[in-house]
């Protein structure tokens, strides 16, 4: 018998077994970073040259023709079970509408993400939404009357000519778009909101993260959105319905008038408990520049946000409108909600249908530089996986390459 080979046998199975693992191992991060070079290829920069902000004279009130009794309760914003299991959701689709409808509520959507439900209960007003984005920054938006969903995104960190993509590319199938939970993680910053556009609205309270300083200071940069409020439920025991939702005056009861209202700004947002409401707006009306308000209910407080700053003001009054005013915004403190309205903006009405239209370029010749860079950073990659010989040649130009990418991205604002 030859002990040798008997004792060797066992070290070249282990021997051809790790080599398997690594071999398994290679693919693995080879086919991930093909997949990231075929996502962040698709970039697109866009020259953010910052237009001056104009300041007209008038101002747009959204609630010129408020009327409460016609109003409805909504919310835009919850997860149901979806994609086998994979996404956080705990219930189906039709229990989270028939909890809504308990609560008095006219319009309920189910936003799960990069997929648009279908509802069999039709005795509420069903909107199509679903929630874009799968990255690790929770950067994510909120299509809403959508008619398809958009799967582009960029899962590991993004720049803001890619948040600008993702804004411009969702919006080509959906009515309206709104930047969801900004202030969460890394997703939206005053940098970005600086300068991005496109975006309709923003989820300003969520069970999250309440992101007034982000919205105030977007408006202040002149970029109009106006306030959304959903509950943003996975889990009706956890996060049970009726917190944060939005109620909105349209015209008639159909679709294209909710979505219309939306777009006008014509409805306010709540933070309550079980979709109680026991304060409430009766009029804003503006003249010239003297807006006259009335709000009812149990009041505690009415804080009256002038430009990004607070004051105490009666429940009914009157505001004269300055020359260096933005904007003005009411919240209305009751003992079990709490009321905001959308900003009474300066804005000719002439650019009212149009402002968040997105108005940059895209610069050809940065964006195919930032995509033969991609095409480069992955192949290096690739190369060092499965050449020793190649990653002791390449790791001095890799390092060149990404001190090249740091340098490129501060040119961008990024």
């Amino acid at each position: 018998m030859n002990v040798t080979n008997t004792l060797k046998y066992p070290f070249k199975i282990k021997n051809s077994l790790a080599k398997a693992g690594k071999g398994i191992v290679k693919s693995l991060f080879a086919l991930l970073t093909l997949i990231l070079v075929a996502l962040y290829y698709q970039s697109e920069i866009f020259n953010f040259s910052q237009t001056p902000v104009s300041h007209p004279s008038s101002f747009y009130n959204p609630y010129q023709n408020w009327n409460k009794k016609k109003a409805l309760k909504a919310n835009f914003h919850a997860h149901g079970q979806a994609w086998g299991g994979i996404t956080n959701g705990h219930n189906s689709d039709d229990e989270i509408i028939k909890e809504y409808k308990k609560l008095g509520f006219s319009i309920a959507t189910v936003s799960n993400y990069h997929n648009i439900s279908k509802i069999n209960d039709t005795s509420l007003l069903y909107i199509p939404c679903y929630e874009q984005g799968f990255n690790v920054s929770k950067t994510h938006l909120l299509a809403i009357d959508a008619t398809e969903a958009y799967n582009l995104d960029f899962p590991l960190g993004q720049s803001l000519s890619q948040k600008q993509t993702r804004i411009l590319n969702v919006k080509k199938t959906a009515s309206l778009v709104a930047l969801t939970h900004p202030g969460l993680g890394e997703g939206f910053n005053t940098q970005d909101l600086k300068y991005l556009k496109g975006y309709d609205l923003m989820e300003v309270l969520s069970p999250y993260f309440e992101s007034f300083d982000l919205w105030d200071y977007a408006l202040n940069q002149g970029h109009l959105s106006w306030i959304l409020a959903n509950d943003d439920t996975h889990d009706l025991k956890k996060q049970p319905p009726g917190r944060f939702f939005n109620l909105i005056m349209p015209e008639t009861k159909t679709k294209f008038d909710v979505v219309k209202a939306l777009k006008n700004g014509n409805h306010v947002a709540y933070a309550s408990d079980k979709g109680i409401m026991d304060v409430a707006l009766e009029k804003i009306s503006l003249k010239g520049n003297i807006i006259n308000y009335s709000f009812s209910g149990n009041i505690n407080r009415v804080k009256l946000v002038r430009n990004g700053e607070m004051f105490m003001v009666d429940p009914r009054g009157q505001v004269i409108l300055q020359e260096s005013d933005r904007y003005i915004r009411f919240e209305v403190v009751g003992e079990k909600s709490v009321l905001y309205t959308n900003p009474i903006y300066r804005i000719k009405t002439s650019d009212l249908a149009e402002f968040s239209k997105i108005l940059y370029k895209i610069d050809v010749l940065k964006t195919f530089t930032y995509r033969i860079l991609v095409l480069v950073i992955g192949f290096v990659f690739i190369v060092l996986l499965y050449s020793k010989k190649a990653k002791t040649l390449s790791k001095p130009f890799l390092v060149k390459l990404l001190n090249f990418n740091f340098q490129y991205k501060k040119l961008r604002k990024i």
